[in-house]
């Protein structure tokens, strides 16, 4: 009974060691951050260097970002954000870097999102009645003419 109880301890222990997990671009060993000079570098050299970025700006394609965030999760709790770092390489017309941003958790805001329904016209149905509402009810057209009515 004492190995039972001491398994069971070991067990539920472990529910409570938290898991860290990595998002996005990670860095390779020898690199310390990302850069480009900007004048220098283009979109090919960049693509060369670090590869696919995260994301490409949804209304300005010149711009390319690489995310790398740390969350944390301990047992069923909600996971925590610890580290975020997005890089944005702005580029040119003509493919060139012209700047790199670099942006932080601390530069990020917090969107609160509206949990409101919209109500929609129309009959509440129960269960019975969604699932034998069409019980009985004839198609609209019969022998797959275009515009027939049934019965004529």
């Amino acid at each position: 009974m004492r190995v039972v109880l001491i398994v069971a301890a070991v067990l539920s222990l472990q529910a409570c060691v938290s898991v860290r997990q990595n998002h996005g671009y990670v860095l390779e060993r020898d690199q310390t951050k990302l850069t480009a000079e900007a004048g220098l570098d283009s979109k090919e050299s960049v693509l060369a260097k670090y590869g696919e970025p995260s994301m490409i700006g949804t209304f300005n394609r010149n711009v390319w970002y690489y995310l790398n965030s740390t969350d944390t999760t301990r047992a069923f709790f909600h996971s925590k954000t610890k580290r975020r770092t997005v890089i944005a390489f702005r580029f040119d017309e003509e493919s060139v870097v012209s700047s790199v941003d670099t942006y932080t958790l601390a530069d990020g805001e917090a969107i609160k999102l509206v949990s409101r329904a919209t109500p929609t016209r129309g009959k509440e149905l129960n269960f019975w009645e969604q699932l034998l509402g069409n019980v009985g009810q004839l198609p609209a057209a019969i022998g797959g003419g275009q515009g027939q009515v049934p019965g004529q």
